[in-house]
């Protein structure tokens, strides 16, 4: 098999697994809650546009659509004195794809789920791990400070005889470090700092290795709450690094950005929307892609101990 050739099947197999992932836009990642608060969340997103491209492989005029449906726990609690948050998401995918692959009309489609996400995270600074009745009556510092650790776990769908796939059938953990201040009543000011790592992949296709080097990400979020449940946010990210070899042979490192708007409306008590769009304005390659997503989400606080 012609080296540029496997180069092209790593891309097809492993990018849509966990490339739009990478590349998300956080904006409140730093925003806090009471302890013993849950959160369930149901998500919708669809991504549509040359999401993989390199010119210097041989396909062309690549069309995309995927959906991604996604499922999710959230919940906050102390841990080491400080204000900690937990969370999981298993996503469901379906879409398909198209172009022209050494000059001949290709398609495929796909369904099933994806590697899910475990996160734990927590706020070092500018937060204490109260409970609901103290927490409305505390004054909100004007920084934080907080650091997290997300796991995605190869339990998705995977077929090593298959090019594409929904799963990545490897490991990899993203590191993120964050600080946000609020120079404003109204008015949050945010940026990340992220790193993914990845395991190898032993079981590529045609019995291949594929192993990454890490990816490096910058975020900066910019958030006007107009009251408390009801806020928007602009933001500006990009992604570096994360050269891939299969067998050794290198491909070319991403070196994407993206922007993006959220917004987020309360309805009733414990209840909420959120609106995001994002877009990649520069890319080499697995981001010209437009990205709209909707959530809903439901709070509630554990039961008070004695109560009937």
């Amino acid at each position: 098999m012609k080296k540029s050739f496997l180069v092209l099947l790593l891309l097809i197999s492993g990018f849509f697994a966990s490339s739009i992932r990478s590349q998300d836009l956080e904006p409140g990642f730093l925003s806090t809650m009471p302890i013993g608060g849950n959160i369930a969340i149901a998500s919708y997103g669809y991504s549509f546009g040359d999401i993989l491209i390199d010119k210097s492989l041989p396909i062309e005029g690549l069309n995309s659509k995927l959906n991604i449906l996604g499922v999710g726990y959230f919940r906050s609690f102390k841990l080491l004195n400080r204000l900690a948050k937990f969370d999981v998401v298993l996503p469901y995918a379906f879409g398909s794809f198209s172009g022209l692959l050494v000059g001949q009309p290709e398609s495929v489609t796909r369904e099933g789920f994806g590697d899910p996400l475990v996160r734990l995270s927590m706020i070092l600074l500018g937060a204490d791990p109260v409970k609901p009745a103290e927490y409305f009556k505390q004054e909100q510092k004007k920084f934080k400070l907080g650091l997290a650790m997300r796991f995605q776990v190869p339990i998705g769908q995977y077929d090593p005889e298959k090019l594409l796939n929904l799963g990545a059938n490897r490991w990899a953990l993203r590191t993120a470090l964050a600080g946000s201040y609020t120079p404003k009543e109204k008015l949050v000011l945010e940026a990340h700092l992220t790193s993914w790592f990845f395991s190898k992949n032993d079981n590529f296709f045609g019995g291949n290795t594929t192993k990454q080097e890490p990816l490096y990400g910058v975020q900066f979020h910019a958030t006007y709450i107009f009251k408390p449940g009801i806020w928007l946010a602009a933001s500006l990210g990009g992604v570096w690094g994360g050269v891939t070899a299969v067998n050794g042979v290198d491909q070319p490192a991403l070196n994407n950005s993206r922007i993006g708007i959220a917004f987020a409306y309360r309805l009733k008590k414990g209840n909420s929307l959120k609106f995001a769009y994002t877009n990649g304005f520069i890319t080499t390659f697995g981001g010209d892609y437009d990205t709209f997503l909707l959530a809903y989400q439901f709070l509630w606080f554990d039961k008070k101990r004695g109560s009937k």
